[in-house]
């Protein structure tokens, strides 16, 4: 079961087993609480500023994206997991970011998309991640590149694992398709999803890729 932590009332924030993602929840009275913060990053938004729209039963399991007035700030994938009662979906119109974002996510899943178009925003990122994210942002559908190759892209060869690194950390999957980076043998690694590799096989598999223990075939 995911746990419930109080970080700071009146903020509260769900962590899902496998995962160091947080999430907002909605309270038994289906009010946002006044405020969000996001640990990973260690921001604050206001409610005001922060748009929420979730997924609970989308073909890889419960998606939750947060948007701010600058863009996307994180799409969660929390896996499988039981649904509490009084815990729902949260779905916004298409011009609000966060919704607008979730529905190309699904169209996505749904094997009828194969880009999108979406603002994110970059500012509580590294440098060096930045760098990483925005190449990886450019792989197309279908295509993949290997940490090392995209280390030689920005100039610097020996950094294949701090390319890991920085995508183990991408706080956007999906949108930022971290899942089109694979070691130099082709094997998958390391996922920034609560299901891990098993999320990265299943995307790349809808993209048309033969995955065969672990690895591209």
């Amino acid at each position: 079961m995911a746990k419930l932590l109080l970080d700071s009332f009146p903020t509260l924030s769900l962590r899902f087993p496998g995962t160091k993602k947080w999430q907002i929840i909605r309270s038994r009275t289906q009010k946002l609480v006044p405020e969000y913060r996001i640990l990973d990053k260690r921001l604050t938004y206001p409610a005001s500023s922060l748009f929420i729209a979730r997924k609970w039963d989308s073909p890889i399991g419960c998606i939750e994206i947060q948007a701010g007035r600058r863009g996307l700030i994180s799409v969660n994938l929390a896996g499988r997991m039981p649904l509490a009662s009084d815990w729902e979906n949260v779905a916004f119109p298409a011009s609000n970011p966060a919704g607008q974002a979730l529905a190309q996510i699904m169209e996505y899943l749904a094997g009828s998309r194969y880009g999108f178009d979406l603002e994110i925003d970059w500012s509580s990122m590294r440098p060096f991640q930045t760098e990483v994210l925005k190449r990886t942002l450019k792989i197309p559908f279908g295509e993949f590149l290997t940490y090392g190759q995209i280390a030689v892209e920005l100039g610097n060869p020996a950094a294949s694992r701090a390319v890991g690194g920085a995508l183990a950390h991408n706080p956007i999957p999906i949108i930022i398709p971290c899942h089109r980076v694979v070691a130099a043998n082709g094997k998958l690694t390391w996922f920034s999803a609560a299901e891990g590799i098993v999320a990265k096989q299943w995307l790349l598999e809808l993209e048309g890729h033969t995955i065969v223990g672990e690895k591209l075939a």
